[in-house]
């Protein structure tokens, strides 16, 4: 039992870490803000599609090892910083 605990925790964190790389990668698609190129833009939209496809399998396997979790968070903080760092930057 407190196996099936700990495997649904690793699953439900990196199930919410994926979809904050997959917000972040979309808000900085269509953020104009951010002076991205058209392939750096094609490559964020590549990371969203697969970060929700992680997500989604995730929820279909219902489960995620201590490593996709890892992986997921990682990825997620470097988001949360750069999009913090985008906001706290003043216009100029």
């Amino acid at each position: 039992m407190e196996s099936t605990i700990y495997i649904t925790l690793w699953a439900v964190l990196a199930f919410v870490s994926w979809l904050i790389v997959a917000g972040g990668a979309a808000l900085a698609v269509f953020s104009k803000s951010i002076e991205d190129s058209a392939l750096e833009r094609i490559g964020l939209s590549a990371v969203c599609l697969t970060t929700t496809g992680a997500a989604c399998r995730i929820v279909a396997a219902g489960w995620a090892s201590a490593g996709d979790a890892a992986l997921a968070v990682s990825a997620a903080v470097y988001v949360a910083a750069v999009t913090i760092k985008h906001i706290r930057e003043p216009k100029q």
